[in-house]
């Protein structure tokens, strides 16, 4: 048996790894996990338009020798079994070449250390022309001529990571510097959130300043820790192959306990998804946020829960966390007590949400509208523990289910008091039961048919129907689904 070496032709390999789904602020995001994995102070990220583009980060770190420097720009130069560093954000050691060829044409790195620059080029144009995976290098001279030298130049240790041949902004030339703008704008919206707790506290280890073109990134806390009326429930360990896992729970202000700044800072910030749900941490930087996983379907009375889910790096393949560093599943060891600290967090947003007022009906009957009464005013809002209405929610997606609050929230929002007012004033009489039997029927077989061959369950329902307005306003149904359940 004989072998031999057969190396991956690599124009086809390169152009390939370009499409592995790095969005242009993904791909940032790991260029920015670089700097800081090498202790950087200070990160900028520079960019141009105009005839000849250009994105370029730079940062104040310790900087690379001119053999770390070829290492790092070997594709696979870590692996991702290797044991790294605590504060090492890198993955499978493809980042900085996957990331920025998803973006450019061509990659270029100086660094500098012990005062020497030393720099290496991706040149994806010449890499087709040589058929070879050669990697572009230059003398000191030559080195002195590139863009951004100077501004490394300056300092006492750093590196540039410089994006040329920006061919996937836009396909359009015409539109590109406006796309690219767009781009860069919600890309430092981005950064503000993904690295929110490295930026924002300067007594934090690692803590780092991040700008663009020379304006400071804000931090985007999503679980409004500065706002006094935010709940910090208990923080909670959980284990897995004995490495813990710190689970954090948050419980938002609503709406109107929020300052004007917050409510602007949410409006500016809403393309972020910065929602209820999970938000998973590794190594204190931010990977998927906004969504339940599964583990519970988003509705409106859980809107106020954020769970923060804090990772190290070291169970990276366990959580099945990708190269580009912005999805994870969840392991199904903690599936169950995660669970549980998820709806134990949702219980207290319920009752935050809540807490707006109090039910004023008296009866034990069940209302389409509650009158909730709070502080000398009153409103009229739709039940949501009606048995339609619970079971409109559970044959719905997310995306509908936000639809359907969202009309709800709507109509209630509009009620007509003022006309309903001025025509009783008037002694005019109202219409009621304006369905048919028979429209009112199909609704109650339809709540039930989601229970067939649960008679248990179908005979609380019935209890149900008669208790609500909705069904006992029409006996003769109430008479035809009892018949028919016995």
């Amino acid at each position: 048996m004989g072998e031999i070496e057969l190396l991956p032709y690599a124009p086809n390999l390169v152009e390939s790894t370009r499409s592995i789904g790095y969005s242009f602020e993904t791909a940032l995001a790991d260029i920015i996990d670089n700097s800081v994995s090498n202790y950087s102070s200070r990160v900028d990220v520079k960019f141009s338009g105009g005839e000849c583009p250009y994105v370029a980060v730079i940062d104040d770190g310790v900087g690379m020798s001119e053999y770390t420097l070829k290492q790092a720009m070997r594709y696979g130069s870590k692996s991702s079994l290797e044991e790294r560093d605590e504060i090492d954000l890198g993955r499978f050691g493809l980042g900085l070449k996957m990331a920025s060829m998803s973006q450019c044409r061509k990659l270029t790195v100086l660094s500098k250390q012990r005062g020497e620059i030393t720099a290496v080029t991706w040149d994806l144009d010449h890499i087709h022309e040589t058929e070879k995976w050669n990697l572009i290098t230059y003398s000191k001279d030559q080195t002195k001529k590139l863009k951004l030298y100077d501004d490394l130049d300056n300092m006492k240790s750093g590196t540039v990571v410089l994006w040329e041949k920006l061919d996937r902004i836009s396909e359009s030339v015409i539109k590109f510097d406006s796309e690219f703008n767009e781009v860069l704008s919600y890309s430092s919206k981005h950064m503000g959130l993904v690295f929110h707790r490295y930026i924002e506290n300067p007594l934090m280890k690692n803590y780092f300043e991040l700008y663009f073109n020379n304006l400071k990134v804000d931090p985007i806390d999503p679980f409004m820790t500065s706002n006094k009326g935010t709940q910090e429930l208990e923080e909670e360990t959980l284990f897995i192959d004995k490495v813990g896992i710190k689970v954090k729970p948050f419980i938002i202000p609503y709406a109107s306990k929020l300052s004007a700044k917050e409510r602007q800072i949410q409006n500016e910030n809403k393309d972020l998804n910065i929602n209820q749900g999970l938000y998973i941490y590794r190594n204190k930087r931010l990977i998927v946020w906004g969504k339940w996983f599964y583990l519970l379907r988003e509705a409106e009375l859980s809107k106020l829960a954020r769970i923060r889910i804090d990772l190290p790096n070291s169970i990276d393949d366990i959580w099945t966390i990708d190269v580009k560093k912005s999805s994870a599943s969840i392991p199904s060891t903690i599936k169950e007590p995660l669970k549980q600290i998820v709806i134990r967090s949702v219980g207290k947003s319920e009752r935050v949400f809540r807490y707006r007022g109090r039910k004023a009906n008296k009866d034990n009957k069940q209302h389409v509208w509650n009158k909730i009464e709070n502080r000398e005013k009153f409103q009229f809002l739709i039940n949501r523990d009606l048995s339609i209405y619970k079971a409109l929610e559970e044959s719905l997606d997310d995306n509908q289910l936000r639809l359907l609050n969202s009309l709800v929230r709507s109509l209630e929002d509009t009620f007509p008091y003022g006309d309903v007012y001025f025509e009783l004033a008037k002694d005019r009489e109202y219409e009621t039961n304006t369905q048919t039997v028979d429209e009112v029927y199909q609704s109650a077989k339809n709540i039930l048919e989601m229970y067939t061959g649960n008679i248990k369950i179908q005979k609380v329902l019935l209890a149900e129907f008669k208790r609500t307005d909705l069904f006992s306003n029409y006996p003769e149904v109430i008479k035809m689904v009892e018949s028919e359940l016995e």
